[in-house]
């Protein structure tokens, strides 16, 4: 009788452990978060490199900047990379950005979008006055050998009365 319970016991305990989810293991949903996160982190720190590990280094890559920052499509890693080292080449301090409302919606295994948006908050260095611009961010992700990278970023500002050109 013993052995019959240890080994029902064990059978028990095999099939709670193939049907639960693991409690280590993120979503797919919060793997493809971590990019947008990241992406913060690489902002905010001026950390290039972080940066860079977060895109797909190809000429497919593509990028829509905000219209009061640049409305033209860079087309390809080497082309946004100067535009990237050029942005992160500010003065450390005077940008910051965080981000509100992210939503992941998942297209396959292996692709999905990251909308979520930004606060952009600048803070001119001399006069210490702050800028802040909300812009409406789209990433598009795919996981390439086990890594989630952007494959598209889209970001366009929020404008106010002041900046409308009508």
């Amino acid at each position: 009788m013993k052995r019959h319970t240890v080994l029902l016991f064990s059978l028990v305990l095999v099939f709670c452990l193939s049907v639960a989810p693991s409690v280590m293991a993120a979503s797919a949903e919060d793997e493809v978060l971590q990019v947008a996160t990241n992406f913060v982190k690489a902002w905010n720190t001026l950390d290039f490199e972080l940066l860079s590990s977060l895109y797909l280094h190809s000429s497919k890559t593509t990028e829509f900047g905000p219209a009061n920052y640049n409305p033209f499509l860079y087309q390809s890693w080497e082309v946004l990379e100067k535009e990237w080292n050029a942005i992160f080449k500010l003065p450390k301090g005077t940008d910051a950005i965080s981000y509100h409302n992210p939503q992941v919606t998942m297209l396959g295994d292996n692709v999905a979008i990251i909308t979520l948006y930004h606060n952009f908050i600048y803070t001119d260095p001399a006069t210490k006055k702050q800028d802040i611009d909300q812009q409406r961010i789209t990433h598009v992700v795919q996981k390439i050998n086990g890594k989630w990278l952007i494959v598209h970023h889209h970001a366009s500002s929020f404008l106010s009365n002041e900046q409308d050109p009508e």
